[in-house]
């Protein structure tokens, strides 16, 4: 399909079919209206979708809530995964210098050049370094993505920066984008999901695009790659990304990926991948503690407008239930606000507490040492007594390294407080316990389903 006129009847006719199979995926025909129907399409083809909005805070609604809906609807309507590139009526975005305001009779027509390399950077504008919340969990990486900000393509080329889902990794993508958007003007950045290289490595292929593809991505001065974890096992993608990222790093251009796992230790990917991710900086963004994980509902309070009032008990006590994920701590905050502006009430400790059920398993509290120990001795029909013993043989070791994985997983004791507990074992014992069973649920996916049963029973109580 070729790209379409921006007034022409089919243009309409297919951005029409689209609405369509959006709506079926919206959770109120109100989100429809509010953020579907003021679009306008400009161009629609197989492999690029140019929609213009109102403003640049509609770009960071979609991109954040309904991209994927929109996404799906676009691959269902035209049989292919095309580019989502927006424009914006009012296209100044919070994280560009200031400038003057356009004016509002030529901005249909005059989109500034600022402006429009912030669109093409798929950059969400809430996701600065000054929306991050630093603390002791995340203050190495966040220097260095800093670092990295202040001087790309020198200093730590590539970053990588790797842990769990939820901890702040795309955000510190985002922030480095815009911060050398900021300070040097002109530059070309780029952001992409793993997931979505490969999408549109396998549509050039197709599509005997492979040129323009390559043009694409090797001609940007920052590339900002996140979950690389997703090519692993796709030897033509990570064939196609190592020649990139030679390219880019021989001219000097900064890469910056992020993953769920240090490279060593993501199965399947290939080994020449590896070597090349360690030639720079691997760091890592570990679960926040106590302190950084209310700074943070502090942060998203300021940024909701919510009452200077709310209970300082009310945000412990969601800082203490949820500990892993900085998504689940921002959204139950949210939801806690949310529900209490839709039913009048006050935000109490009794309110928080309610939405905390929909939120969270039961209280870490109850998962004691003593409970996870119990349960992995049951499981493994071995004696409590022969976990804490010095036997070593693969009956008892392997239950042993499984209970000191979940204990590390499912508490904050320490790796020498774990130690001590398994008859005073060194730290190092407990950190090799828990990277081969971290490997063995990575790699088996029979032992994985048995991990992930423990964890279940935990924590259903």
């Amino acid at each position: 399909m070729a790209v379409q006129s921006l007034h022409s009847e089919e243009t309409s006719q297919i951005w029409a079919q689209v609405l369509d199979s959006v709506r079926g995926r919206l959770g109120s025909p109100q989100a429809l209206d509010t953020w579907f129907k003021p679009i306008i399409p400009r161009a629609i083809s197989t492999q690029l979708v140019e929609l213009e909005v109102p403003n640049a805070f509609f770009v960071d609604w979609i991109h954040e809530h309904h991209l994927t809906a929109l996404r799906q609807s676009l691959a269902e309507v035209l049989g292919a995964a095309p580019e989502v590139r927006f424009s914006a009526l009012e296209p100044v975005a919070p994280a560009l210098p200031a400038e003057p305001r356009p004016n509002p009779a030529a901005t249909a027509t005059v989109e500034p050049r600022a402006a429009r390399l912030w669109l093409d950077s798929q950059l969400s504008p809430r996701h600065t370094f000054e929306s991050f919340v630093v603390g002791s969990s995340n203050r190495f990486t966040h220097a260095a993505c800093m670092a990295v900000a202040q001087n790309p393509g020198h200093s730590y080329n590539p970053l990588f920066i790797f842990g769990g889902s939820g901890l702040g990794k795309t955000h510190l993508l985002h922030a480095i984008g815009h911060q050398v958007m900021c300070s040097r003007p002109g530059l070309r950045v780029y952001y992409v999901p793993a997931e979505r290289f490969t999408n549109e490595m396998i549509y050039a292929i197709q599509h005997a695009q492979t040129l323009a593809f390559r043009n694409k991505y090797r001609n940007v001065d920052l590339l900002l790659i996140d979950d690389i974890q997703f090519l692993a096992g796709k030897e033509s993608t990570q064939e196609e990304f190592f020649y990139t990222f030679n390219a880019l790093r021989d001219a000097h251009k900064q890469i910056v990926v992020t993953a769920d796992k240090p490279p060593k230790d993501i199965p399947m990917l290939e080994a020449r991948l590896t070597s090349r991710f360690n030639q720079g900086l691997v760091t890592d963004i570990k679960q926040p503690d106590l302190e950084t994980r209310i700074a943070i509902l502090r942060n998203r309070c300021d940024q909701e407008g919510a009452d200077p009032r709310l209970s300082e008990d009310v945000l412990l006590l969601i800082a203490d239930r949820v500990r892993t994920n900085i998504r689940d701590l921002e959204g139950c905050l949210v939801r806690l606000m949310a529900v209490a502006a839709l039913t009048g009430q006050e935000i109490s400790l009794e309110l928080a507490e309610e939405v905390l059920q929909h939120y969270v398993h039961p209280e870490a509290d109850q998962l004691t040492p003593e409970r996870i120990v119990a349960l992995v001795s049951e499981q493994f029909s071995i004696k409590v007594e022969a976990l804490f013993g010095q036997r070593r043989t693969r009956s008892v070791a392997l239950p042993r390294q499984v209970a000191m994985y979940l204990l590390r997983q499912l508490t904050e004791l320490s790796l020498v407080d774990i130690g001590r507990i398994f008859g005073g074992r060194d730290h190092s014992t407990v950190i090799y316990a828990c990277e081969k069973v971290g490997t063995m649920v990575a790699t088996d996916s029979e032992f994985a389903g048995r991990i992930n049963g423990l964890i279940s029973t935990l924590a259903a109580g």
